[in-house]
């Protein structure tokens, strides 16, 4: 059981969730008919294989990371001893077939996003990783391609352009905090992010697109059509939060400051979303 429950850390199954209701929803924005689609079994199998694909990824990017781990998150299940560097690869591989099968499932589109994601993440742990912000934008991309994909698979992409653009840039930003969070690791391990290059073109470049979310955020309002309760709850939920957070970032980037930002994205992220489903379906 114990070895179970280490798999399932491994696989950040949060950070799965948020993929499997991204692609999800953005099969829902592309249609805009949410009783077909909630019996769509192919808007179902591009939401698992979103689930699945992210969870290969996070299991590859430890495998690479193993030495970084060990100072950075020693409690992970790599570094801590309780899953095997070999095992954990063997478990990447078997879920990537996974995924890539269940887009053949779905059509030709669907299967080639799930190969360039596969591409995308294992070239991403193990080389683009380590090149000072492209790696931060490959990972911000693959974010926004979640949404596209639930388009795709039901052979529609209209809707899911503004939901990509907001998740590209709001995950720029907590990429590259997350970075600053891990600068003692990477350091170690000759890891060139920009967090390590210049922290303080870090900041403000997290900062930065913060303030693009902010800027973007009334758009879909203004020229997209969405209603007046989008706007509220992404002033009120997305907006306000991103100020705290770049004002407390600006003041505090340590360690510990940048663990409790990036979290806080992190859970905001669903704020996001909902904010995005009230738009368009309200």
């Amino acid at each position: 059981m114990k070895t179970l429950f280490a798999y399932l850390e491994l696989t950040r199954p949060l950070n799965g969730i948020i993929a499997f209701i991204s692609a999800w929803l953005g099969g829902m924005f592309a249609s805009q008919d949410t009783i077909q689609n909630l019996v769509d079994i192919r808007l179902w199998l591009v939401s698992i294989a979103a689930f699945i694909m992210l969870s290969a990824g996070n299991a590859i990017n430890d495998y690479s990371d193993y030495n970084i781990d060990q100072i950075n998150r020693p409690r992970r299940p790599l570094p801590s001893g309780r899953i095997r560097r070999v095992d954990a690869l063997i478990f990447a591989v078997i879920l990537v077939a996974i995924g890539i099968y269940l887009g053949t499932l779905i059509n030709r589109n669907a299967t080639a996003i799930a190969i360039l994601v596969f591409a995308a993440l294992a070239t991403y742990a193990r080389w683009l990783k380590r090149i000072p912000f492209v790696g931060n934008l490959v990972v911000s991309s693959l974010t926004g391609l979640t949404f596209i994909s639930g388009g795709i698979a039901i052979d529609s992409v209209q809707g899911t352009l503004i939901p990509a653009i907001f998740a590209f840039l709001f995950t720029t930003a907590r990429e590259i905090i997350k970075d600053l969070e891990d600068t003692e690791g990477d350091l170690k391990n000759s890891v060139k992010t920009l967090a390590i290059l210049n922290p303080q073109l870090a900041v403000k470049t997290a900062i930065g697109f913060m303030g693009l979310v902010i800027l973007f955020s009334p758009i879909p309002y203004l020229f997209s059509g969405y209603s007046w309760h989008y706007l509220l709850a992404v002033v009120l939920g997305v907006d306000l939060v991103l100020i705290g957070c770049a004002i407390r970032l600006l003041r505090d980037a340590s360690k510990e400051s940048c663990t409790a930002i990036q979290r806080w994205m992190k859970w905001d992220i669903f704020v996001g979303l909902g904010a995005i489903y009230l738009g368009t379906f309200l």
